[in-house]
């Protein structure tokens, strides 16, 4: 999982003004894009404050994917 760390430097801070605002970002994707954003934000910051680890996030995925009838 490729990540940005959220502690950000000054020069991260500078680059940030180059961002889309979050309102434009809103109103740019669709609900499943804004899905998949909210869930990639939600799972990059668990794994840098230490709550769970990448290995134990794919674990989990793997996990729920062979519930839902995801097989090789």
């Amino acid at each position: 999982m490729a990540t940005v760390p959220a502690d950000r430097s000054k020069e991260d801070l500078s680059m940030a003004k180059t961002l889309i605002s979050y309102e434009d970002a809103l109103e740019a994707l669709s609900s499943d894009q804004r899905f998949r954003a909210t869930v990639y934000a939600m799972n990059t910051l668990l794994v840098q404050k230490g709550i769970y680890s990448p290995a134990e996030f794919e674990f989990q995925f793997r996990q729920w994917a062979q519930k839902h009838g995801a097989s090789r």
